[in-house]
């Protein structure tokens, strides 16, 4: 089951993906934030939460596997 995840400040909630229903909720100050796959509204929050901290990692990673090489470009040309 699909469902949206909505943010109003700083609360998180998970609807089940109804167009209508997620347009009542962006009309009273909801933001929409994604569309996931979950059995339920807290499963659904927590694939949410492991996909940004997955995100996070591989930026991370990224940044990390870059540093040897501007370092090295740094001193080749210094």
């Amino acid at each position: 089951m699909d469902f949206y995840v909505l943010k109003k400040q700083q609360k998180l909630i998970a609807i089940p993906a109804d167009a209508q229903n997620c347009k009542q909720y962006i009309n009273s100050g909801y933001l929409y934030i994604d569309k996931v796959a979950a059995c339920n509204e807290e499963n659904a929050l927590a694939t949410l939460q492991a996909k940004n901290n997955k995100a996070f990692k591989f930026t991370l990673a990224m940044v990390i596997l870059a540093l040897p090489v501007v370092y090295a470009g740094w001193y080749s040309l210094g």
